[in-house]
């Protein structure tokens, strides 16, 4: 068949190279000699001759390329981490059996944590060595030790190291202390063991976050798990003993402060001890009681407790060897002139004395003889922070028990009980050129039986917003064209704020200023103004025995928002309630502007209807002269 045989080496020649060309030259080549060997039977004489070069050609398009060999999904993998710690009393010995498969066949740097210092390292046949690592982890934290190996295959890595272990010597029960950082394997588990040295001393083992004992303890030994990659934190605790510092003679240090409360029934007194042991244990503290009082409760009710002969005897449940704090309710009968009821600890090789005291009622409670008192700095009050009774009224400390300070009451006469008191009014007047003012007051109320407080603001007022412990509230309108608030009956303070605009108009010239104030239908036990005004004047109070620093008006605690109102509720849905603004204070005081005169006064008086404040205004246009 000659044709055949040129039609196929002309087939073959003619096709570009590569695979596909190679695939249709194999077919022809086997078509051709299976032509051929179909024929010899036919006719023998005839055959198929190439020449050796072509044959050469046609074999090796015919052989197929190889498909590249697929990249490991990683280079290497830590199957498991084997851990045996052997904790003594200044070392831990840690050994870690690390199962390592090499997926690649170049070298593989293996970060296996931090387990202290290496001693020996058994690579199983590896080809490499284990360096600490040089760079800083993002977390800030060393690096630790790396494993730099190279081998394809599964292998287990020995390694053996020390870690230091940590005593801590304050604690009342002995603690030893140690740490290590594990590799990021699948799996991290082991025993934590004793050595003799310290299993003796050991009651309990305790791991942190990055640890779980399984089961308990067996001869001295914890089976453990651990978080792979993170930290291992081992604490082991022995035997609860006394430090050496409380085998000492007994010193403590002792703050007690005391809150006077008085009422037209009772003398009440708040007090706080807090006694703070240096050295022993306090098994019991003794307490001089003021003459007259009785002891009603203190706290906490686990503590036993007797008042005797005028001192109080407190018995903790067990010997306190750091911080002892106490609540003593005293009650007595009422008093209009009394001295600071104090509470003496006996044995103090220290003691701070603070007592403040305060009016519930229709009155007025002015300190009448300071004694040996001043005011306290921040680290003599610093003991109150806990304090669960505070009450209102400047705090002094008493520096000599035998000179305490002396209040006097002035009460109003006008009725036994006042329905309702207004223990502070604050008032701030802001104005301008214009011939109008921004006009705020804030009243600390007290009721106890009335419905309503009443305001006659100055004329022409123009409400803008209101409210009552920060809750909004729309004030009614009286008979007199009063703003009528609605008050809540609870013996607790509640803060009304009222703010609004109101014509006001400065003198031109050199004169007096009358600053009006409003009229309650409730006393006010004192009163507070703070006025901002332009700054060409110069200002003076003409009872200049008013003048005070400037008082910022209290702030209302975080008020219980009302639920928010299903979709039927109609009534709820008209009902106002809080801004949920958290960076805008409706009631908060005006910022003074630059270039302002700020002036203040506070003075006391039972008043409802107190008089207008003058102030005597001068020009500044005209320089004084100095001499």
């Amino acid at each position: 068949m000659p044709g055949a045989a040129a039609t196929t080496a002309a087939g073959a020649s003619g096709e570009p190279g590569g695979p596909r060309a190679g695939r249709r030259a194999a077919a022809a080549l086997a078509a051709v000699l299976l032509c051929a060997g179909a024929g010899a039977g036919a006719a023998a004489a005839q055959t198929v001759t190439l020449a050796l070069a072509q044959y050469e050609e046609l074999r090796a398009r015919a052989k197929m390329v190889p498909e590249p060999a697929a990249a490991p999904p990683a280079p290497f993998a830590l199957a498991s981490d084997e851990l045996e710690i052997v904790a003594g009393p200044a070392s831990a010995r840690i050994v870690q059996t690390l199962a390592v498969r090499l997926l690649a066949a170049d070298w593989q740097s293996i970060p296996i944590g931090d387990a202290g210092s290496l001693v020996s390292a058994d690579l199983g046949g590896l080809e490499g060595r284990v360096t600490a690592a040089g760079a800083t982890s993002a977390k800030g934290s060393a690096g630790g030790s790396v494993l730099q190996v190279r081998g394809q295959g599964e292998y287990r890595v020995r390694l053996e190291s020390a870690v230091p272990v940590a005593r801590d010597e304050t604690a009342t029960r002995p603690a030893w202390r140690f740490a290590l950082r594990l590799p990021a394997a699948a799996v991290a588990r082991g025993w934590l063991r004793l050595a003799p040295a310290l299993a003796g001393g050991v009651e309990e083992a305790v791991l942190g976050a990055g640890g779980l004992i399984e089961g308990g303890r067996q001869n001295d030994a914890w089976r453990f798990a651990a978080t792979p990659g993170g930290e291992l934190e081992v604490r082991l605790l022995g035997r609860a003993v006394l430090p050496e510092r409380a085998l000492l003679p007994l010193r403590f240090e002792a703050t007690t402060a005391t809150a006077a409360v008085l009422s037209r029934t009772r003398l009440e007194v708040h007090a706080w001890v807090v006694a703070r042991v240096a050295q022993g244990r306090l098994a019991e503290l003794r307490l001089l009681l003021p003459d007259g009082f009785t002891v009603l409760k203190l706290s906490p009710p686990e503590a036993a407790w007797k008042a005797e002969g005028g001192v109080l005897t407190v018995t903790p449940l067990m010997p306190v060897e750091e911080t002892l704090a106490l609540a003593v309710e005293l009650t007595a009968p009422p008093r209009d002139a009394f001295a600071a009821p104090l509470l003496v600890p006996q044995g103090a090789v220290r003691t701070t004395l603070l007592a403040r005291a305060a009016l519930r009622g229709d009155g007025l409670l002015p300190l009448v003889d300071h004694g040996s008192s001043r005011s306290p700095d921040g680290v003599e009050v610093a003991p109150l922070a806990a304090d669960p009774a505070v009450v209102s009224g400047k705090l002094y400390l008493v520096a000599d028990p035998s000179r305490p300070p002396r209040w006097q009451a002035e009460w109003a006469e006008r009725t036994e009980v006042l329905a309702a008191q207004i223990d502070g009014l604050w008032v701030e007047l802001s104005a301008g050129e214009a011939g109008r003012a921004g006009y705020q007051l804030w009243a600390a109320v007290r009721n106890h039986g009335a419905t309503e407080l009443s305001l006659a603001l100055p004329a022409g007022f123009e409400l803008v917003v209101a409210s009552r412990d920060g809750v909004p509230l729309a004030p009614g309108l009286g008979k007199d064209q009063s703003l009528s608030v609605p008050l809540l009956s609870r013996e607790a303070p509640q803060l009304i704020h009222v703010a609004g605009v109101m014509p006001f108009s400065l003198p031109r010239d050199a004169g007096q200023l009358p600053v009006p104030l409003p009229a309650t239908s409730l006393p006010a036990a004192r009163l507070r103004v703070r006025l901002l005004l332009p700054g060409d004047r110069s200002y003076a109070l003409v009872d200049a025995t008013r003048a005070a620093a400037t008082e910022v008006p209290p702030r209302p605690a975080v008020a219980a928002l009302p639920p928010q109102p299903a979709p039927g509720d109609l009534a709820g849905q008209l009902l106002l309630r809080p801004a949920e603004s958290l960076t805008v204070d409706v009631a908060a005081p005006s910022p003074a502007p630059a270039g302002c005169v700020v002036v203040a006064a506070a003075w006391s008086a039972m008043s409802s209807n107190p008089a207008p404040l003058l102030l005597q205004v001068a020009s500044r246009k005209e320089k004084e002269s100095w001499f």
